[in-house]
């Protein structure tokens, strides 16, 4: 699944399927908007999200409504756009992550947010605990820090000779402190790793997409053997242009970004789409049927999938270890 269609499931779309006899209160139609980065190309009503929805009582056009709202690159709009939203009547936002449901409390600390595709709420100040957020904010966790340093490890595997590292982080409208902050987390996990590994690791972050172009120059200049790619909404949206100049500047690339390697990069080990669209779609479930988002339990995605991309590795020159093919969910040949 690319990502436009992952966004595309989250934010609308005509699907007609017959009512569960659940869906409750008769007669009401709930306005649902996901504020997105970029509008899908592909149709919405197909997936696990609406799969699910649909299996607990959901059904777009009958008794919910998704409608998506952009942002592009200008991520400073989300309060704009959500107010707008408000006035003709909102019942669940559906936000992109940590950074954008900060964004959306500007304008309302009553109406749920779900965030999705999001890193630790509870450490990011947005919840209380897991079990219970407490505010308006709740949502499925894709990230977990550890996975920073299993991604570290893989490189190594492709690279046994591997001693250095680029780790290219990357999000839109913070400074620089702010942007080591909110990878804070996943920094500390790799850079415990590269010690472990023997491996100097060059920290850049990326604030537009201008900057990739001269990060990777970056690696190239001070000899990094590969770069580790952090996830983030912006580096999400922005894969492809990663992957592209890891090939051009003749780099094995590794992330958890859901995608990456479709898209050209060598591997990834990341969260299982399907099981967070099933996650997001039960946690509106909740809320639809009258549950607070105070007392809405932050999901978590617990299924990873390794892919690696032999097309890169053989224009790069690279031949991937058996054993780790062997463990591999996707090869793309």
């Amino acid at each position: 699944m690319d990502r436009r269609a992952f966004i595309g499931t989250l934010a609308g779309g005509l699907l007609a399927a017959p009512l569960a006899a659940e869906a409750q209160p008769a007669g009401k139609v709930y306005r649902i908007v996901s504020i997105v980065d970029v509008m899908p190309s592909t149709p919405v009503g197909q997936g696990p999200f609406f799969d699910r929805l649909r299996e607990l009582g959901w059904v777009h056009g009958q008794n919910v409504l998704f409608e998506r709202l952009a942002y592009g690159d200008h991520i400073e709009r989300i309060p704009d756009l959500a107010a707008e939203a408000m006035r003709s009547g909102v019942d669940i936002f559906i936000a992109p992550g940590s950074i954008g449901s900060r964004r959306l409390q500007r304008v309302t600390r009553t109406i749920p947010i779900v965030a999705v595709n999001a890193g630790d709420l509870v450490q990011g100040g947005l919840a209380v605990s897991l079990a219970r957020p407490g505010g308006n904010v709740t949502g499925v966790q894709t990230f977990l820090p550890e996975m920073s340093a299993k991604n570290l490890a893989l490189l190594r595997e492709v690279i046994p000779t591997l001693s250095r590292s680029g780790v290219l982080i990357g999000e839109l409208d913070v400074s620089e402190d702010e942007l080591r902050s909110i990878y804070g987390p996943m920094l500390r996990e790799v850079e415990t790793s590269g010690k472990a590994l023997g491996v100097s690791l060059q920290i850049v972050g990326v604030h537009r997409v201008e900057d990739f172009a001269a990060a990777f120059a970056a690696f190239r200049r001070e000899r990094a053997q590969g770069v580790l790619a952090l996830r983030s909404v912006f580096m999400f949206t922005h894969r492809k242009v990663i992957a592209d100049l890891a090939l051009k500047h003749r780099l094995p690339a590794i992330s958890d970004i859901p995608g990456f390697v479709q898209d050209g990069g060598l591997v990834s080990y990341g969260f299982d789409i399907a099981e967070a669209l099933r996650l997001l779609a039960e946690t509106i479930d909740q809320i639809l049927r009258g549950t607070p988002a105070s007392e809405v339990p932050i999901r978590q995605v617990r299924t990873f999938r390794l892919s690696i991309n032999l097309k890169t590795a053989k224009a790069l020159g690279l031949t991937i270890p058996p054993s780790l093919l062997q463990r591999a969910d996707q090869v793309i040949e």
